[in-house]
C-alpha cells in the first residue's frame, strides 16, 4: 500500500469515528498534480464537521509522528 493510500484511509477512518457520513476516498490520480486521493465526507452540523476536521487533522499527525 502507498504512504498515500495509507493517508486516505487513515483520514477515512478518522471521519467514520466521529460518524461523518457519505464517506468517499475518490482517487484523483491520474486528473491531478496536487494529490493522489480526495476524501469527502458529510456531518450533520457545523460542530460535528468541526470535529470531523479536527479528528482528521490529529491522526493524521500522530500517523507521521510515529
Amino acid at each position: 500500500m502507498t504512504q498515500s493510500k495509507k493517508m486516505a484511509r487513515i483520514a477515512y477512518d478518522a471521519l467514520n469515528e466521529k460518524k461523518g457520513e457519505d464517506i468517499k476516498i475518490i482517487d484523483i490520480a491520474e486528473v491531478s498534480t496536487l494529490g493522489d486521493y480526495f476524501v469527502i465526507a458529510n456531518g450533520n452540523s457545523s460542530s460535528q464537521v468541526t470535529a470531523l476536521v479536527d479528528n482528521v487533522e490529529e491522526e493524521t499527525i500522530l500517523s507521521i509522528n510515529n
